[in-house]
């Protein structure tokens, strides 16, 4: 059952004292705790009553944090409620991984997912499981962290200049529900969103309420969003979360331990529209995350026994430097006009080997083979052909080829060995022979090539201006 007589565990009385969730002396315990009771059971009964309403899908947001936790506990256990003959219409959850998220916050969700995936097609769905879906979204290839750091030589990412939002988290969250609209007409985004949360939430929220009305419209077109635990209190969750028995079999003490060798600190929510607030204030989010001074919550991590995580903190602290040291951008826009730029080639290829040097000290992958054969062609496509991804790969692990390097690398050695002879005896610089040769390349596919000169005009006209 999921309303029982509520007490203060143990659990909660240290979540009491340490953020100051509930004030004993300042409230009725025995009052609150029937009052918490009655909020739980009206929002089981209005989600139960949303979820007959229409046949409407529910994609339904999870980060693994305290309030998506709630969220997803009081939809089982509604759900549980409805006979499986009406239980007609799919459920998705949905997370998000923005592929350099905190490791032991990624180790957490994914245990949860999967016991979440496994009760939820096996029990609450055993009748027809193609109902319940699980998934966590990524961003695309070209969208990732490290392609546009290492790749493009974006500045590691600041208030100003918050690149990493989009492309990593809005993204692929609204791919994933305009699939589900696409295919269905419409959906419904379930959210664990609280007007508790802070006073920019509540103001966000209350903008687009209709009072009376359970939903209100998303930006996305045919898209609806429905947030049951609007109004419940930071210590309603956490009361909630400790003394109600988590219906997929996870242990919520491990979510308060979590939340405990972090401090005080929130999750990351899924992200859906720039109105969400990202997570730039040291919540649980990306351990590369340079939009905050310092990552206070990776920091408590470590000194509350994470010892492994000190290179991880040492080279978020050293992006955070670098990107307000001038002589390691370039004095030239990715647009060719003149001003602050991307970072050079020769720090793109120093944020690598250090990223590689990390993953060595904590045996973690935190690079993809995919990425580094994306930058290795990035780079080119940038003009340089002097640094190779495969080389500083293989000096980086020891003489561990990439996996996914094709062997052309020496021949490759070669034929640029041979260009910069004939560009010297000529006197051309071998890498402005290089970028249009990359450039004619790219558009041997096309249909039409008319682009091309343009293109060239474009890169020609560059390199003048650099001299």
């Amino acid at each position: 059952m999921p309303f029982q007589q509520f007490q203060f565990t143990d659990a909660v009385e240290y979540t009491v004292t340490r953020s100051a969730i509930i004030d004993t002396e300042a409230i009725n315990v025995e009052i609150f705790l029937n009052t918490l009771s009655n909020t739980a059971k009206e929002v089981v009964d209005e989600i139960k009553e949303q979820y007959l309403e229409d046949s409407t899908p529910w994609v339904i947001g999870f980060s693994g944090g305290k309030d998506s936790t709630a969220l997803l506990q009081l939809i089982f256990y509604a759900l549980k409620e409805i006979p499986p003959n009406l239980l007609t219409k799919e459920v998705h959850v949905l997370s998000n991984d923005t592929l350099v998220e905190n490791p032991n916050v990624v180790k957490f969700l994914d245990e949860q997912l999967t016991k979440i995936e496994l009760i939820g097609r096996n029990e609450l769905f055993a009748h027809n499981p193609s109902l319940f879906n699980v998934c966590k979204s990524t961003p695309r290839l070209e969208d990732t962290f490290w392609l546009n750091l290492i790749g493009k030589g974006y500045p590691s990412p600041n208030r100003w200049f918050r690149w990493c939002t989009e492309r990593m988290k809005i993204n692929p969250t609204n791919d994933y529900i305009l699939s589900t609209v696409n295919q269905h007409g419409q959906a419904i985004i379930v959210l664990g969103t609280r007007k508790a949360e802070s006073s920019n939430r509540s103001a966000s929220m209350q903008q687009y309420e209709i009072p009376g009305v359970r939903l209100r419209q998303h930006k996305l077109a045919n898209a609806f969003v429905f947030a049951p635990i609007a109004n419940m209190s930071n210590k309603e969750v956490w009361t909630y979360l400790i003394n109600t028995e988590n219906p997929w079999g996870a242990d919520n003490q491990q979510l308060l331990d979590l939340y405990r060798s972090a401090s005080d600190i929130m999750e990351c929510p899924l992200v859906i529209d720039n109105t969400t607030a990202s997570c730039g204030n040291s919540r649980f989010g990306c351990w590369v995350c340079t939009v905050v001074d310092k990552d206070r919550s990776m920091g408590h991590m470590i000194t509350n026994g994470e010892e492994w995580m000190q290179p991880l903190i040492e080279f978020r602290d050293w992006l955070y430097v670098i990107r307000d040291d001038e002589t390691k951008r370039s004095k030239w826009r990715r647009n060719n006009q003149p001003g602050i730029g991307p970072f050079t080639m020769e720090t793109r290829k120093e944020i690598l080997e250090r990223l590689l040097k990390v993953e060595n000290k904590v045996g973690h992958q935190f690079i993809s083979q995919q990425e580094l054969m994306a930058i290795q062609y990035q780079w080119n496509y940038d003009g340089n052909f002097r640094y190779s991804v495969a080389e500083i790969y293989s000096k980086s692990k020891g003489g561990t080829e990439m996996i996914l390097e094709d062997k052309t690398s020496q021949h490759r050695s070669e034929e640029f060995q041979i260009l910069d002879e004939v560009c010297t005896e000529l006197e051309v610089n071998p890498d402005h022979i290089q970028e249009l040769m990359q450039l004619e390349k790219e558009h041997l596919s096309f249909l039409r090539r008319n682009n091309i000169f343009d293109d060239m005009r474009l890169k020609i006209e560059g390199f003048v201006k650099k001299g």
